[in-house]
């Protein structure tokens, strides 16, 4: 796959410069794998160093070669030891006195110690929060990667209907699917922002397992195939007269998409087909109302009076203390990006912003109905970025 372009790296550090001046803060040591492959357009361990007057600077540990090889769009300086950071970043003309920006979010507290020991008199200030606001927004070579990601994922679908049998297990059906989307270009992770929140390539969930919920601040949880990873498929062998869930990432250079489609074999119960109606409104209902200015907190409670009136509110997103607070999920580098559709997410919606949209019911006794897909706020409204048809496939025998 091809590099970020260098001149969308460069207006990316340009925002960011900016966000620091307003908030007058003179150094800003991004770490996060993520953050700093966003500002960088590559891997390193190390730190990316910004101030609003200067050229940023890329410090190093390791590859070394590599990254002389491959020319990324900033200055390099090599260390051995975080010791070193300070007198290179001096060297390089960088404020000596202010406050440092931090990623604080998601830094370890030991990693946060050791930089304290080599900035004594400077305090650290919290970045994430202007990381996070500036990602949430994708610029068109960002929304490209992840059409890409949509389009592999579509394609691999295609082969989902052949491999739903009564008798294979949702292991061998998600072994099959993850080797698909690898050959197409999947790059095989899937980046997580929230601590200890752990995914793999998604769920494949039939009948019963799709209504048992994992550790995961997730909807659907399954109960996997070891307690040292209980969650997504497991040995549970397909059978004829129940959902069965296909909820998938897709990631291409980096960017993730995320769907879920739903299939039966021979037939589905007229509950879960009721359960499906709702979910084909529910998507209706988010489709007129998620335009640039409007609040995810009004269509969160909107969508969930629309489930409560239809009969359905005690089964929604979970069941009782198992339950997500969330209906929608920010995409883009991370899985768990901003915005969030939630009650009290703080910002508007705004155009280019990219989500994914997850309404999900959640039968005893039958198992989980539901769809997902990414999709792009435009003033318009919701430009869908997964293209597979939202239906539930029944597949006779």
């Amino acid at each position: 796959m091809e590099p970020a372009p260098v001149d969308e790296i460069t207006a990316r550090v340009t925002g960011f410069k900016e966000e620091l001046a307003r908030n007058d803060l003179p150094l800003a040591l991004i770490r996060q794998t993520a953050d700093l492959y966003y500002y960088t357009g590559t891997l390193a361990d190390g730190v990316l160093a910004v101030s609003p007057s200067l050229t940023p600077l890329l410090l190093v540990r390791r590859p070394q070669y590599r990254l002389l090889e491959a020319a990324p769009p900033w200055p390099l300086a090599f260390y051995q030891d975080l010791k070193e950071i300070p007198e290179l970043l001096a060297a390089a003309g960088f404020p000596a006195q202010g406050p440092v920006g931090l990623e604080l979010d998601v830094m370890p507290v030991g990693f946060f110690q050791r930089l304290q020991k080599i900035f004594p008199q400077r305090p650290a200030q919290d970045i994430s929060p202007l990381i996070r606001k500036q990602r949430m927004l994708k610029s068109a070579y960002e929304i490209s990667q992840m059409r890409r990601a949509a389009l592999i994922l579509d394609q691999a679908l295609e082969d989902a209907p052949a491999l739903l049998k009564p008798g294979i297990t949702e292991m061998e059906v998600a072994a099959a699917l993850e080797y698909r989307l690898r050959l197409l270009g999947h790059q095989g992770l899937v980046r997580i922002r929230t601590w200890n929140l752990e995914l793999f390539f998604g769920h494949i969930l039939s009948g019963v397992s799709g209504v048992q919920a994992a550790y995961t601040d997730t909807p659907s949880g399954g109960p996997g195939f070891t307690p040292a990873f209980p969650q997504g498929a497991g040995t549970k062998k397909l059978a004829p007269g129940e959902p069965i869930s296909i909820d998938l990432f897709s990631c291409v250079n980096g960017y993730v998409v995320d769907q879920t489609r739903m299939y039966a074999l021979e037939s589905l119960p007229e509950r879960a087909w009721e359960a499906f109606r709702v979910i084909e409104d529910l998507y209706r209902l988010f489709t007129d109302l998620a335009r640039p200015g409007v609040m995810a907190g009004d269509i969160y409670r909107r969508l969930w009076q629309e489930v409560t009136e239809r009969g359905f509110g005690e089964y929604f997103m979970g069941r009782g203390p198992d339950r997500v607070s969330f209906l929608g999920h920010g995409l883009g580098l991370e899985a768990d990006e901003f915005p969030l559709l939630t009650a009290r997410f703080p910002y508007p919606l705004q155009a280019d912003m990219v989500l994914a949209f997850e309404p999900k019911i959640f039968l005893p006794g039958i198992g989980m109905i539901g769809l997902e897909d990414t999709g792009r706020i435009t003033p318009e409204g919701v430009e869908w970025l997964t293209v597979t048809p939202r239906e539930v496939v029944v597949i006779k025998g």
